[in-house]
């Protein structure tokens, strides 16, 4: 298996920490900015010239909204459905008190909205006008399980050759990582940049040597254009 990590573009949440170093003001989903957007359609056009050196199989997202916006391009490129997958942000969909900092579930964008970013997404049945997201705020401790159990998901779906992009975040790429090459405990930070692809294979004729073969790749981005 080889799956294709990418980072969604620059969202709004983004601006504001870069440019405060707080999350005061945070949205609880937010969009991409329309440098995020540019980004995720260089992403998309790189691909489908041919940039990685493997030939995309099957899509999966988040379904932050940042993260289907940031999909949906990559998804006309190569004509390929989009399918939902438990990759979202750490901590899932929150709002957060502005005082307090206390944080309470946010139900997400619902059917019609997420419908609205791609038609081509596959979305069940339970997803509907009242949002996607059903959990509490979740603790870090269960984040690993989660990366684990993402990436046992899309085994089981496809043949052990088939290459699979996975359209996530950066906080939770950091799990994939861990989760993907086998490490229960990192002591410090990857730098994925947005719209980044990270390259991760299984080589079956050594199946006990995950390979991460590239990290924070951006190929279809300046380093002008490069944003965290």
């Amino acid at each position: 298996m080889r799956l294709v990590l990418i980072r969604h573009g620059q969202s709004g949440n983004n601006v504001i920490w870069e440019q405060t170093g707080s999350s005061v003001g945070r949205h609880p989903d937010t969009p991409l900015t329309d440098r995020g957007h540019d980004q995720a359609r260089r992403l998309a056009a790189a691909i489908a010239d041919g940039a990685l050196p493997w030939r995309i199989d099957a899509i999966y997202t988040s379904l932050m909204t940042r993260a289907v916006q940031t999909a949906a391009p990559i998804a006309n490129a190569l004509d390929l459905p989009l399918h939902p997958l438990d990759i979202f942000e750490t901590s899932g969909p929150f709002e957060e008190d502005a005082e307090s900092g206390d944080r309470s579930p946010y139900p997400g964008a619902s059917r019609s909205e997420l419908l609205a970013l791609s038609e081509r997404l596959q979305l069940a049945d339970d997803v509907d006008e009242q949002g996607w997201w059903r959990g509490e705020v979740e603790l870090l401790d269960a984040v690993l399980d989660r990366a684990k159990a993402a990436i046992a998901a899309v085994r089981e779906r496809h043949p052990a050759d088939a290459t699979l992009a996975l359209v996530t975040h950066g906080h939770f790429t950091q799990y994939l990582l861990m989760a993907f090459l086998r490490i229960e405990r990192i002591g410090g930070w990857i730098t994925i940049d947005n719209t980044a692809v990270t390259l991760l294979e299984e080589d079956p004729r050594w199946p006990d040597s995950p390979n991460a073969v590239r990290i924070n790749s951006t190929p279809h981005l300046s380093d002008a254009e490069r944003t965290t």
